[in-house]
């Protein structure tokens, strides 16, 4: 018997039991970003649609700077990430995951629980204290992309981390957006 590789009638199957209206894997390259970013503009009225758009912005951000999953081409690397927007009666859930290094997977999911135990004053508070504590030694953002991210959705970040190995683990974040 031959292998056949990825199973591409399990993946179809299981996006068939969500209403996925986005679906991507792989490297953030500039084309892809501004493919992505297109789609997202027209597939949403304006006051989703501008949610939406920034949750991207501040996720495909973290991808960027975070992912421990690289692609070499010739002459540069991009790094890779997962994205899944689907809709359901009332919200859009946008999902976004990729590779991180292990050991940064507690403070991570600390920063997370932090931002959900917030309320919208509170967050605008922690924000504005993280952006006066964020020095360039300091992570690239500080977490400040993950609070906008609860800011603009008004809904709990819903984080998840799985170990790949002992070096790395695989991210995974949601938020649920009111159309």
């Amino acid at each position: 018997m031959v292998d056949k590789g990825f199973d591409l009638f399990e993946y179809y199957k299981l996006t068939k039991e969500k209403d996925v209206l986005i679906s991507y894997k792989g490297p953030i390259t500039n084309v892809i970003f501004a493919e992505l970013s297109r789609d997202i503009r027209s597939k949403f009225d304006p006051h989703t649609g501008r949610k939406i758009f920034a949750v991207f912005m501040e996720l495909i951000q973290n991808i960027i700077f975070y992912s421990a999953e690289k692609l070499q081409f010739e002459d540069h690397q991009e790094c890779i990430g997962s994205l899944v927007i689907t809709k359901e009666p009332d919200v859009c859930v946008f999902s976004c995951g990729n590779m991180i290094e292990a050991a940064y997977a507690p403070e991570l999911l600390e920063n997370c629980k932090t931002i959900n135990s917030l309320n919208k004053d509170e967050l605008r508070l922690h924000k504005r204290q993280q952006r006066i504590q964020s020095s360039p030694e300091r992570s690239k953002g500080a977490g400040i992309g993950l609070i906008q991210v609860a800011l603009t959705a008004e809904s709990p970040l819903y984080v998840e981390v799985r170990e790949i190995d002992q070096q790395y683990s695989f991210f995974t974040i949601s938020v649920k957006i009111k159309k």
